[in-house]
């Protein structure tokens, strides 16, 4: 289904009239016809999964009583339990989610949502009547003293400068099979049944509107990008909703999303480009001299009612058997301004809450491998001249934000937390990175990687300067100039698209990590053994 997004239109949607059930759906006609995303029933998720607990998320269109069914068995058997979650209502936007606990580590969970009719069911006194609405699968971590084998993906930058959801998109997947329309990516990763997902960010450009065309470059073919549009930039609560909503609209996201559990983080176009808290924004259309912080309160509402997310911080860790744990960072809200990054005395990242939650995480984390969701890169000089974005900016001493990372890493070395990688994205390229103290103006850490990934349906852009502070060298690195072509190149040029794909084997806790193009293909692998 093929269709106009505008503001008014994506708006109405998050104040649906109410409809009646329809067979086993929370579906009124009208509102199939208004909205794609409810085509074949609501749209589910499941996140932050441990050894037991998961949430369970999703979004009906009219208010109800939100009810979860979970079982182990995909007919819904004698184990069946039944958790009544939030009342379902405009003041979030008709989404909810289910924290379900006691689960068994490292066990294939079914579950179903649907509405309680909680009049049918005081008339029957003891049996519930549910419209089931949508429904999925999941598995629990390994418990901590399991060596089972675990691979999970992460991915970034999703309908970005102007490349969105193409209906006529086409491609050949590599295994053969022809895959059309759409975030097609989603498709290709659940080939791969990745046990989890890390967002890493940029999974909404709420400051980019999409064109219903885009014409792509000659140098990669010419022709026309086709959109389903979407006509704004959001600034009101309303509106960053309506990104969420867009990318909802997908089938291959929402397939994708019911039966893989997801990890969360935001970086800054789920604001605004290059934001910092206490920003005031041009005193121009759409913005006209609004504080971030006031943007960043409505994205941040929006981001959390949206995704399957549990508590209130975005930084957080999990832990998914013996030989891994992922710590996940909010690198957006507690940073200091975007300048030259060049204060000697250095310039806020992670604020202090934070990067004393990570040390003692690290520290006391037993996994044989700790993987640092970063979703800015530590190496990579990112940002103008002016508004430097991540942690470094391009001068061989330390200065600003790498006073920060210096110390992270000095901490490791000391407390001897063996076995840290980096993954991230947030630069639309791909790239391996070794970071050595043989190389660097500091020398006092341990050698580490860092990898790197993205776009998934965005535009391609690099490669960027990597600051010479800490020693980095690319050992792979795949960019539009790297090919020589120009920048901001669609989705159809298929190789310049990435994702990430890691397993920890459970029994000789060897990582491997690949890059792989949105066609599934391997661009780069390296095998890591633990110290």
């Amino acid at each position: 289904m093929s269709y106009h997004i505008s503001r008014r239109s994506f708006l109405a949607l998050g104040a649906a009239s109410a409809g009646t059930v329809v067979g086993s759906q929370w579906l009124d006609l009208d509102s199939v016809q208004a909205n794609d995303s409810l085509s074949s029933g609501f749209p589910v998720q499941v996140g932050d999964v441990t050894s037991d607990e998961a949430i369970i998320w999703t979004q009906g269109d009219r208010s109800s009583n939100f009810v979860v069914q979970v079982s182990t068995s995909a007919s819904f058997g004698r184990d069946t339990r039944t958790i009544q979650g939030n009342y379902l209502s405009a003041a979030t936007d008709f989404t909810g989610q289910v924290d379900v606990k006691a689960l068994h580590p490292g066990t294939k969970y079914y579950y179903r949502v649907g509405s309680d009719n909680r009049r049918e069911r005081n008339r029957r006194r003891d049996k519930r009547d549910i419209a089931i609405s949508g429904q999925g699968s999941f598995q629990t971590a390994p418990s901590p003293n399991q060596s089972k084998t675990v691979r999970f993906a992460w991915v970034a930058d999703l309908a970005g400068q102007g490349w969105g959801r193409n209906p006529e998109f086409k491609i050949k997947s590599f295994d053969g099979e022809t895959i059309q329309g759409g975030y097609v990516v989603f498709d290709v990763i659940r080939k791969f049944k990745p046990d989890f997902a890390v967002f890493q960010g940029d999974m909404i450009y709420a400051d980019n509107p999409i064109p219903e065309q885009q014409e792509i470059p000659a140098e990669v073919g010419g022709g026309i990008w086709n959109n389903v549009p979407k006509d704004f930039v959001a600034v009101t609560l309303d509106e960053f909703r309506a990104n969420w909503k867009y990318n909802l609209g997908d089938e291959k996201l929402r397939r994708f999303l019911a039966e893989t559990p997801i990890y969360v983080e935001w970086d800054d176009h789920e604001v605004t480009n290059n934001w910092y808290p206490g920003e005031i924004l041009p005193n121009d259309d759409p913005y006209y001299g609004l504080s971030t912080d006031i943007l960043a309160e409505r994205a941040s509402q929006a981001l959390f009612e949206y995704n399957p997310i549990r508590g209130e911080e975005l930084f957080r860790s999990f832990r998914h058997g013996k030989h891994l744990e992922v710590f996940l960072l909010d690198e957006r809200s507690f940073r200091g301004p975007n300048t030259q990054n060049n204060d000697p005395n250095g310039i806020e990242m992670l604020g202090s809450e934070q990067f004393e939650w990570l040390k003692r995480a690290l520290q006391r984390s037993e996994a044989t491998w700790k993987v640092i969701a970063n979703h800015d890169p530590f190496t990579i000089v990112t940002g103008g001249t002016n508004d430097r974005d991540a942690w470094s900016q391009d001068d061989s001493t330390i200065l600003g934000r790498e006073l920060q990372l210096r110390d992270l890493l000095q901490f490791i070395k000391n407390e001897d937390i063996k076995n840290v990688i980096s993954i991230t994205a947030d630069v639309h390229y791909a790239a391996a990175i070794h970071a050595d103290p043989e190389r660097a103006i500091f020398k006092d850490f341990n050698p580490f990687w860092e990898f790197v990934i993205g776009p998934i349906n965005s535009g391609a852009f690099g490669p960027g300067n990597l600051d010479p502070s800490f020693g980095p060298e690319y050992k792979f690195v795949r960019a539009p100039e790297t090919e020589g072509l120009p920048a901001n190149l669609p989705p159809s040029k298929t190789d310049l698209q990435f994702f990430g794909l890691a397993e920890v084997d459970g029994q000789t806790a060897k990582l491997t990590v690949q890059i792989r193009d949105i066609t599934g293909k391997l661009a780069y692998e390296k095998v890591l053994q633990p110290d």
